[in-house]
Parts: structure tokens; C-alpha cells; sequence
């Protein structure tokens, strides 16, 4: 698919007022995402590498949330070669539940069951049934 037509599937996902469109939307972008998903209003996904994104079954993924794969460096870090960082894979795996405004970075796992309170700022793997917040997100609880 061209990139400009995969940027405009996610900019309509980003805006559309039914869940299950987003979804549908950006799948056709190139984002893998399972069965029963919620996706909410304003989720940015990866521009430059929605395939790198995967989403399992029966997620959920608040209003406001970011899918990083990517951290681009300004033109003056690219041309200096002082910061040069590949794309990576981020899954969040099924009955994951994203609130809302959380940042999930490159490279990271959110574990089956998993929860990242709002507004967090997730930059390693989280463990399965485990509550993880803050900036960055730690561990909190352990579900049972």
C-alpha cells in the first residue's frame, strides 16, 4: 500500500466516530489487529510503521492513547549520526487494556491482561496482569 494512502486510512481512523471502523480502517493501513477490538477516539498509531504495530485479541485501547514504533531524531541528530535508533515491534497482546493518553514507546510488550494507567508513559515490557503508571511506568499491582 502507498504511504500516502496508508496516511490517509489512519487520519480517518483517528477522526471516525465508530470503533469498529477505526479498527477496520487501520487494518487497511497496515496495523495487525485481532478479533473484538476497542480502539477510542484520537489513537495515534505509528506513522512510518504501522506494521510494526500488533494488537491481540480483545484489547482495549483508550481515547487519546500513542503507538510509537518508531523515535525519528531531528535532521541535526540524523546528520551529526549522534542518535540512530531502528523501528520495533510493539504488541500488546490479548485482554490488554490501554487507558487513556498512555504512551506506549518502541519495543515494548504489554502483557495479556496487562493495564497502563492513564496517562502513562510505558518505555519497557509489562508483565502480564500486571497495573503499571507513571512517567515512566512502573509496576503497581499484580492482578489475581
Amino acid at each position: 500500500m502507498g504511504k500516502i494512502l496508508g496516511r490517509l486510512l489512519r487520519i480517518l481512523a483517528w477522526v471516525s466516530p465508530v470503533y469498529q471502523f477505526r479498527c477496520s480502517l487501520l487494518r487497511k493501513s497496515g496495523v495487525k489487529i485481532g478479533r473484538n477490538v476497542y480502539i477510542g477516539f484520537l489513537v495515534m498509531v505509528d506513522g512510518e510503521y504501522p506494521e510494526y504495530i500488533e494488537i491481540e485479541d480483545e484489547a482495549s485501547i483508550g481515547p487519546g492513547v500513542i503507538l510509537m514504533a518508531h523515535s525519528g531524531a531531528s535532521p541535526f541528530h540524523q546528520r551529526l549520526k549522534l542518535y540512530g535508533e531502528k523501528p520495533k515491534k510493539v504488541k500488546i497482546e490479548r485482554g490488554a487494556w490501554l487507558a487513556a493518553g498512555s504512551v506506549i514507546l518502541p519495543g515494548v510488550t504489554i502483557g495479556e491482561g496487562a493495564i497502563v494507567t492513564a496517562g502513562s508513559v510505558v518505555s519497557r515490557d509489562v508483565p502480564p496482569y500486571t497495573v503499571v503508571g507513571g512517567h515512566p511506568a512502573r509496576p503497581l499491582k499484580k492482578l489475581k
